[in-house]
């Protein structure tokens, strides 16, 4: 009976396996049976395969992968903006606090590129941290674009608007520094500003516009103010100030501040200095006496300082004898007023000072004493202090800064002694400080340095080539900035190229 069942299981699947290998369409059968493999659907068929074999549209996805591919190099490309348009946009559109790292970072670089954008910041802005920092850009490049703007911030601040204490220092700071010929009148106003910080400003402001229009004001609003302790600070810049305008009628009143032992200590220092400006023989007498007798070292370093006005040879005697002082400060004091005075006597002593004086202010205040005297003896030490392998890197680079600076004869020779075997080292640590300075100062005879800064292989130098030929307009390297702009550039390298052509 097994049997049976398993031979009728085996009959039924033997009947039903070829209509089901038909209705699936098995290759195999219909060539089992002579015909051929075409059907309805071959052409087809044959068609999509002949497209692979041939290729005859494969060429469409070859391009796509090449159009897609370009397109990706040019938004690449469009990326690798101008640093300047990419500030132009950040100062329209940026929020405050990236506007603040953009004005921040155009200081740094003295780039005046974009006054026209700041100036029009400033006009419109509300935010007085950045109109703050506006104008203590335009104060430090004395740039007089805005001027009006300025002078509207006091003026608005007198008729009782309300502004922020910085930037009405700052605008008072700018006008002072760009002597603007208007704000005199409005310095004198704000002398009575219920802000004693402000008012103080304006003193200072006045001092440096010189006006001495109303300068017995000043000498009447120290008179009134001495002994209070409030107006201690605005005591001190009226003192100060007095002597900036030459106004000697106050010689008296500032002699017995020198000599009262109770007075503020900051009055007394400015009080030495002032006498020292008005120049009076009886001063002279005064300052010298306490010099020599004073046991107060602080207070004796701004007398050292009143005495350098005098034009004596007593002067120069004293100040070379207060090179020798234990106290630091008179001999930073001393070597400022050699300095000042040009005194060739003192070249020796000064030498000696950068060498081995204990305390690095001392040692930089006679260094620049020696690149203020001019004579081929003081500016050749200089350059020995910059060569020299062994001396400290720190006067090394204030002594570049200084060549740079005074544009003192023999620096660039120097400069390519100094940098000649740096070029080719893959790594040295003091080529981009070098490098550094020389990218911020004016001086369009570095052309040489920054061709070579150009083709250096630290990309940071490049920059800092690209900048100096910024900041000169050297225009016989417009060429070698455009070949920096490719793509084996660095991106940074090529947007700092980009602002510079732009420069032209």
């Amino acid at each position: 009976m097994r049997a049976l069942s398993f031979f009728l299981v085996f009959l039924l699947i033997s009947l039903l396996l070829p209509v089901a290998q038909e209705s699936r369409g098995f290759p195999g059968d219909t060539l089992a049976s002579g015909g051929t493999a075409e059907s309805e659907d071959a052409p087809a068929a044959e068609e999509e395969s002949g497209a692979i074999v041939d290729g005859g549209d494969a060429g469409d996805d070859e391009k796509s992968e090449e159009e897609k591919k370009a397109e990706e190099e040019k938004a690449k490309e469009e990326a690798i903006e101008s640093l300047n348009k990419q500030r132009r946009e950040v100062l329209l559109y940026g929020i405050d606090s990236e506007v603040q790292d953009v004005i921040s970072t155009i200081r740094s670089q003295k780039d005046t590129a974009f006054n026209k954008e700041l100036d029009s910041l400033l006009r419109e802005n509300e935010n007085p941290d950045i109109n703050r920092a506006i104008l203590d850009f335009f104060a430090e490049m004395e740039i007089d674009i805005s001027e009006d703007r300025a002078l509207e911030f006091l003026n608005n601040h007198l008729d009782d608007y309300e502004y922020s204490t910085n930037l009405l220092l700052s605008s008072v700071s700018y006008l002072g520094r760009i002597k603007s010929d208007k704000a005199g009148a409005v310095f004198y106003d704000l002398l009575y500003d219920k802000n004693n910080s402000l008012a103080g400003a304006a003193l200072r402001g006045i001092g440096k516009l010189e006006d001495a229009s109303r300068a017995d004001e000043i000498l009447t609003l120290l008179q009134d103010s001495q002994g209070d302790s409030e107006l201690e600070d605005l005591s001190a810049s009226a003192i100060l100030v007095l002597g900036e305008l030459g106004y000697s009628e106050a010689q008296s009143d500032l002699e017995a501040i020198l000599d009262d032992e109770d007075a503020p200590i900051t009055h007394r220092q400015y009080a030495a200095v002032s006498l020292g400006r008005f120049g009076k023989t009886e001063g002279f007498e005064l300052l010298k006496s306490m010099f020599v007798n004073s046991g107060n070292s602080q207070l004796r370093s701004y007398i050292l300082k009143g005495i350098s006005y005098y034009d004596n040879d007593e002067v120069e005697d004293l100040l070379m004898t207060a090179l020798r002082d234990s106290f630091w400060k008179i001999r930073s004091a001393a070597a400022e007023g050699l300095g000042e005075r040009k005194s060739r006597r003192a070249v020796d002593i000064l030498q000696y000072k950068v060498r081995k004086d204990p305390v690095r202010q001392v040692r930089y205040a006679s260094l620049e004493a020696l690149a203020e005297l001019g004579s081929s003896e003081a500016e050749a030490f200089v350059l020995e202090q910059f060569e020299g392998g062994r001396v400290a890197f720190d006067i090394r680079l204030k002594a570049l800064n200084l060549m740079m600076d005074h544009k003192i004869g023999g620096s660039l020779d120097s400069l390519e002694t100094v940098l000649r075997p740096k070029w080719s080292k893959d790594k040295d640590n003091e080529l981009g400080p070098f490098c550094k300075v020389l990218s911020t100062s004016e001086w369009d005879s570095l052309r040489p340095f920054y061709a070579e800064m150009l083709n250096h292989s630290d990309f940071v130098i490049r920059i800092y080539g690209v900048r100096g030929v910024k900041l000169n307009r050297i225009g016989s390297l417009k060429e070698a900035l455009k070949a920096l702009d490719t793509e084996e550039q660095p991106v940074n390298v090529r947007r700092e190229v980009k602002a510079a052509l732009e420069a032209f």
